[in-house]
């Protein structure tokens, strides 16, 4: 499209060289040997509509004085009290206490020593071997060896399981419960405080203190609207219908 209208911009600069003679006779009309005639015409200008940002109201700042709450209240005028001394007597309390009638003792005693009879067996002789001399019916002699077992017996005897020793025997403390008077609290002396009669005044009392409050208002920005010239219009040669 671009290469086209190239092409066309240079066809047309062609064509107005070449009645560059006759721009005069545009001015006073076409001879009526004239092919075709050209008349110089004015193009519009090109207007566009735009818009940006304006600040319709600038950003402020704002002090905000709060004042303060004030409200009166009563107190006291005059003597408040009077002092007056008072004797506390001590105070006493019977408690039950476990009391010691008789303390522990150790004693000793003798046991004596425990025997138990056993039996045991005992070899009374080791046994083994021994020779005998034997002689056969046809007179023969011989030396023969012989296994001898041993011997054993049974005896008893008194083994000492446990011996003698001394034990000893403990008596454990014997105690009683008895009454015993426990002092609470004991004697003072103490100041007590007598209301006076008195009369009632207000003050101005502060409730809330005064407060300064700075807040920041940001610009109002609006958006304005405006025409604007976008491309000159300028002059073009255009062909002429009429002759002159």
């Amino acid at each position: 499209m671009m290469l086209r209208a190239m092409v066309a911009a240079t066809a047309a600069g062609a064509g107005l060289a070449a009645f560059a003679v006759q721009a005069e006779a545009f001015d006073h009309g076409c001879s009526s040997r004239a092919v075709e005639c050209y008349e110089k015409v004015r193009k519009p200008d090109v207007y566009a509509t735009v818009e940006r940002p304006v600040v319709v109201a600038p950003g402020r700042r704002e002090v905000i004085h709060t004042p303060a709450v004030i409200e009166p209240r009563p107190y006291r005028v005059g003597p408040a009290y009077s002092i007056r001394t008072e004797h506390v007597p001590a105070v006493y309390s019977t408690v039950m206490r476990r009391q010691l009638v008789q303390p522990a003792s150790v004693s000793y005693v003798h046991q004596p020593a425990v025997v138990q009879r056993v039996h045991q067996t005992v070899v009374a002789h080791p046994g083994g071997v021994r020779w005998e001399r034997q002689v056969d019916r046809h007179g023969v002699e011989r030396m023969c060896k012989i296994h001898v077992p041993a011997v054993t017996s049974t005896v008893a005897r008194d083994v000492v399981v446990s011996p003698a020793r001394r034990v000893a025997v403990e008596t454990p403390a014997v105690y009683h419960e008895v009454a015993v008077p426990v002092l609470v609290s004991p004697a003072r002396t103490r100041h007590v405080s007598v209301p006076a009669p008195y009369a009632v005044a207000y003050r101005p009392t502060v409730l809330k203190a005064a407060s300064i409050v700075v807040v920041d208002h940001p610009p109002v920005i609006g958006v304005e609207r405006q025409r604007v010239l976008v491309q000159s219009g300028g002059s073009t040669w255009q062909r002429s219908h009429d002759h002159w």
